[in-house]
């Protein structure tokens, strides 16, 4: 018992990382000075997810509006949106996670272009949700 005992107490002591992989640049880990989730990539995340927001809240606030005259137009949001709230932000939260997800990966990568994907999706949620406020103006 005591020899299993300080074999056990030998194993945890041994680091199991190797030294090579804490080096600046090499492998997957960012260089120095270079903080992948810094300022830039933060600003250009939270307008995605803002928009979303807004584009969200904008879909239901014109369907309120218009009532039965009015419904989503896009087939693949359509069952989120009548299934309600908690649904829609569950699948355009999911949605967006994975868009921050690939700009982070872009980002660690040093790809110049990280930024392109959610300032996309922005520029369409932002345009979706001025469209929809404009509808239920009419109403």
């Amino acid at each position: 018992m005591k020899t299993l005992l300080g074999i056990l107490l030998i194993l945890s002591s041994v680091p199991l990382t190797a030294s090579a992989q804490d080096v600046p640049g090499v492998g997957h880990r960012p260089l120095v000075g270079k903080s992948v989730a810094d300022k830039k990539f933060w600003t250009v995340n939270t307008f995605l997810i803002g928009s979303t927001i807004y584009d969200m809240e904008s879909t239901y606030f014109a369907l309120d509006k218009c009532g039965n005259g009015c419904r989503e137009r896009n087939p693949l949001m359509r069952p989120f949106v009548k299934a309600g709230r908690p649904a829609l932000y569950a699948i355009q939260g999911s949605l967006d996670a994975g868009i921050i997800y690939a700009s982070y990966k872009l980002k660690k990568e040093d790809k110049k272009l990280w930024w392109l994907l959610p300032v996309v999706v922005t520029a369409a949620h932002s345009v979706a949700g001025t469209h929809n406020v404009r509808i239920a103006i009419r109403f």
